[in-house]
């Protein structure tokens, strides 16, 4: 074999080599690309997990104040005071995480990582009472929670 032919038959190899590597790049990035899919699941899974615990710990604080309030005498003693006010506290903060997830859970919505219809079956009754029971005026104007007001205002007009 002469010079001429080796440089061929290297070359035959040579590219054999680079469509093989391309051929095992593009499958390693068509599995990590169906992973991240998985993981992103995963997190919307564990953000919807997150919003029914947070409902759940709004829900027992109420229960608690609901349970103090009847328990106290007329007129309240500072003890009873600084107890309706810590406990109040403690609601505001619940309150304000419950919200903090369910405005992540309706930014996926609005990015299209969830499927909307699926979600508006789900949630959008939850979504309504919570913007439309507001006592506390979270949702004026200025909110920060404006995931779920876009969101909400996008449901309305349907």
């Amino acid at each position: 074999m002469c010079a001429i032919d080796w440089s061929i038959l290297l070359g035959i190899l040579g590219a054999i080599g680079g469509i093989a590597t391309a051929a095992i790049a593009w499958f390693q990035l068509s599995n990590l690309n169906k992973s991240l899919n998985a993981s992103n699941l995963m997190a919307i899974f564990e953000i919807e997990f997150e919003l029914n615990r947070r409902k759940e710990r709004l829900s027992e604080i109420r229960k608690e104040n609901e349970t103090l309030l009847l328990n106290v005498s007329k007129p309240a003693t500072e003890n009873e005071k600084a107890a309706i006010k810590m406990l109040e506290g403690h609601r505001k903060e619940a309150y304000e995480n419950y919200l903090n997830v369910f405005d992540r859970l309706c930014y996926f919505v609005l990015q299209k990582k969830l499927d909307e219809e699926d979600f508006r079956l789900e949630y959008r009754d939850m979504l309504f009472q919570t913007i439309e029971k507001d006592v506390e005026n979270t949702f004026n104007n200025g909110t920060k929670f404006r995931n779920m007001l876009k969101l909400y205002n996008s449901w309305k007009e349907k």
